[in-house]
């Protein structure tokens, strides 16, 4: 990607992260990037392609993130509890503005293109991520539900953390992530059984 078109995107990022999507016009965009017009418009036809364009990156750069984070722990547990502290630090930076995905998929609720598939598509792929960790954990028949309650429980701390709750918020979604990983999780005699089978 060229320097310029990567600075668009990057300007982009930053005020649609500050301000929401709809507040943020083209004329702004460029005025920061400092790029012209038709520099803009060469790299994106609309504004709906820049959008696009700004959530892929960002649900790229966000997944390998917490990838390269949790890579530094040993254990599944350890690695999960890491995806927490992740937040954490996410949520206490500086430019913690909430998720621009869950603004995306509010803005732009009643639409069908782009924005909307990968708004759902980041989700889809943190529920992946989250069932990897979860493999050694639990049965494999809870893997997938459990996947998809940490990830509401991981939004619902995005939301405390964005109504001001900034300290706070990754640590007790953990306690709570904890309790439930606790009521399923696989005994010896369970995965002794597993791998029998």
């Amino acid at each position: 990607m060229s320097t310029k078109k990567q600075s668009i995107v990057d300007t982009a990022t930053r005020l649609f992260a500050e301000n929401g999507y709809h507040a943020v016009g083209i004329d702004r965009i460029i005025k920061e990037s400092g790029v012209a017009k038709m520099t803009l418009f060469r790299h994106f036809a609309t504004k709906n392609d820049l959008i696009s364009e700004v959530l892929s990156q960002r649900a790229r750069s966000a997944l390998q993130s917490m990838a390269d984070s949790i890579a530094t722990r040993q254990s599944s547990e350890e690695q999960l509890h890491e995806l927490f502290d992740w937040h954490h630090r996410w949520f206490t930076s500086h430019d913690f503005s909430g998720c621009m995905f869950v603004g995306a998929l509010s803005e732009f609720h009643e639409d069908s293109g782009d924005i909307v598939r990968i708004s759902i598509s980041q989700k889809q792929g943190l529920r992946s991520f989250v069932q990897g960790l979860l493999q050694d954990l639990v049965p494999s028949a809870m893997v997938e539900p459990l996947a998809r309650q940490i990830v509401m429980i991981l939004d619902g701390a995005i939301i405390a953390a964005t109504s001001g709750d900034r300290d706070h918020a990754a640590g007790e979604a953990w306690e709570a992530a904890e309790r439930l990983i606790a009521a399923y999780r696989l005994t010896p005699q369970h995965r002794e059984t597993a791998t029998l089978n």
